[in-house]
This record gives C-alpha cells, structure tokens and sequence, in this order.
C-alpha cells in the first residue's frame, strides 16, 4: 500500500566455528554475504586459531562479528556463538562449506509456515579439491538415511510443497530458471535420532528460542555435541528437511569427519549415546535391546580406534561391548585378534597393504 513501509524480514544469526580455516574461510564469507535474505549477522568464533585466519576476518569486519577465544573445542565454540547470537533464527555454518544463496530465505520460510518446527536442515551436495560434485549427498553420508529404501521420506511422514517465489537468485542469462519450489518433509523425529543422526549440522537453522527450552551446546559431548544438541531440540518439536541442496559441503582429510579423527569421533559417538540414554531412562526401558546392541557397537568401534593408542583402554571397551551388552559378531573377533596380534605385527600388516594399494 502506498505510504506504508513493509516490515523488515526478521533477522538471522549466521553462526560459524573457525579454527585454522584461512584457506576455506573466504569462500565461506562470501557465499553467505550473497545471501537473498539480506537481514543477517555473521558471528565468527574464532576458536583459538594459529594460522592467518585472524587477519582474514579483520578484513570482513564490520560485516562480520568476531569472537576470538582460547581453543576449546567445536562445542564451546558453537555455544559462544549462539550466545551472542541476536536473531530470531539461528543458522549453523562450517568454516570450509558453502552456502547457496537462497539457503537462508527458504529456511526461514519453514521455520515462519510451521511454528511447531523448532529445527530445518536440508539436503547438501559435495565437492572436494578438484571440484568434483556429487549431488544429494546427504543420503549417502548418514547410515539412518541408506537403511531406508524411502530415505527421508521413511523418516518425516508429513510431505508437502513449498513455494520458493522470492526466495532465490535471478537466473543468468545462460541458466535454466531454478526450480521455484521444494518438497519439505517435517514430523517427530526425536526417537528416530536418538539412534543415530541423520541432520547435518552446517544445514541446520532453528529458532532462538529452542535454545532456553534445551539449552546450548555442551562440551562435555566432544566433537559430537551436535548429535547431542539436536536430539534434545527434536524432543521439543518438530524436524523439517528441505528437500533441496542449500549447501555444498567440502570433503577433505582435516575434516572432523575424516579418519584421521577417527579416535576422536569414536569415543564421543560412545560417550554421547550414553548421554542420551541416561536423559531418558523412560525411553532405554522401552527400547533397551536395541540401545544395548547400539552401545555394543560403539564400544567396539571405540576399542577398534584405541588399540593403536592405549591397549588397556582397547581391552576394556571391547570386554564392555562383550559382557555388558552381549555384542559379538565378525567384527568383535576382528577387533580381539588385533588386540591379541603385537604392535609391530600391525604395524608391518599395515604397511603391506599400503604399498600393495599404491
């Protein structure tokens, strides 16, 4: 109406945990300052970083909001973040991914359609160093998604259509006009995550105000703390997964995903399954078989990781996973006959290998 000026959009705090990333960081900067959705911030915790990464951001500001800390981990750094996040919405980003421009406007437009939704994320395609692609990668990366013919629809029964007008970027002349509309899957998802994850981090927006219902992210869970964070947002509301690639995700040997971090990763999976079952005794009672094989094979999974480290740890996580909770299988006796093999005879075997994959 003539002499009436539109409200702005809400904003939306964009927050982003960066430890030596000078050589991704940019990419990211800049996908996110290309936004459609122009009422952002972007907080940038800079969690302790030795590299050039502090010079790259001071060229940003004031665009981007820093917050430099000693380093403390992915969770302290996501709760840094949230903090001081000041957005009705909250996005969460990786250092080194990249954000298609329409990400934030159309999961905003979830999150406005379906007040009961506390929690959008999407599908992402992938990309590596010599810019190979592949697409809809989500349903290759989470083992929930592979073990169901349907995917996600298997998982978040409620389907509809959603119309993107508005949302996305004007085509280039040499472009093909992008798709205007996207399905999105939405439902309970909490006791389906509580088994296993299938919400990618970097693709998830949720509201600020989930946050005084649950809380932040807690360090104690490690480098899963994003696992354990979403279960407990799910458990206050709805899911819903956006149909759509709003993300390119880098793959890379340094990632927290990778198997150099596979120690790592595996003590805190272990470590944050538990959590979840300690949170909710109710829910262990009703399912407690199959908690107890989940655990089982996390133990194992655990001591499979440890034995290059600490044998005696080794050893006792894998009586754990045989005695407390009754899991042997083919692995189980791949993981004793390595704890009874010397460490020079691993050693040797693995050093065959690789020279005979060479």
């Amino acid at each position: 109406m003539p002499g009436v000026r539109a409200s702005p959009p809400d904003l939306i705090s964009v927050v982003i945990a960066a430890y030596n990333a000078q050589h991704s960081l940019r990419a990211t900067l800049d996908s996110l300052l290309a936004q459609t959705w122009t009422n952002t911030e972007i907080i940038v915790v800079d969690d302790g970083s030795t590299d050039r990464t502090p010079d790259l951001l001071a060229s940003y500001a004031p665009r981007v909001r820093t917050l430099r800390q000693p380093n403390g981990g992915l969770a302290a750094a996501r709760r840094a973040g949230v903090a001081a996040a000041r957005g009705r919405y909250v996005a969460l980003m990786d250092a080194d991914d990249l954000c298609r421009p329409e990400r934030l406007a159309v999961q905003a437009r979830v999150l406005a359609r379906w007040p009961e939704v506390v929690l959008c994320c999407s599908d992402f395609d992938a990309f590596d160093e010599h810019g190979q692609v592949s697409a809809a990668y989500a349903s290759r990366y989470y083992t929930m998604l592979r073990q169901h013919a349907q995917g996600i629809r298997a998982l978040l029964p409620n389907a509809e259509t959603v119309d993107l007008a508005g949302c996305l970027p004007p085509a280039g002349a040499a472009q093909d006009p992008p798709d205007q509309q996207a399905v999105v899957y939405r439902g309970e998802a909490y006791r389906t995550l509580v088994h296993g994850n299938f919400v990618h981090p970097p693709t998830v927006m949720f509201r600020h105000s989930v946050l005084a219902v649950v809380g932040s992210f807690e360090p104690e869970a490690g480098s899963m703390c994003d696992w354990d964070w979403v279960t407990r947002a799910a458990r206050a509301g709805q899911v819903a997964f956006v149909e759509r690639a709003l993300l390119d995700y880098r793959l890379s040997a340094t990632q927290m995903s990778a198997p150099r971090h596979r120690l790592r990763a595996s003590t805190d999976t272990l470590r944050v399954a538990e959590r979840i079952c300690r949170r909710d005794a109710a829910l262990y009672a009703a399912e407690r078989p199959r908690f107890r094989t989940e655990l089982g094979f996390y133990c194992a999974e655990a001591a499979d990781a440890q034995i290059d480290h600490d044998r005696g740890q080794a050893a006792r996580l894998l009586a754990r996973s045989l005695l407390c909770f009754g899991h042997a299988n083919a692995r189980t006796l791949r993981v004793l006959v390595k704890l009874l093999t010397p460490g020079w005879a691993l050693t040797a075997r693995r050093q065959r290998k690789s020279l005979s994959s060479a």
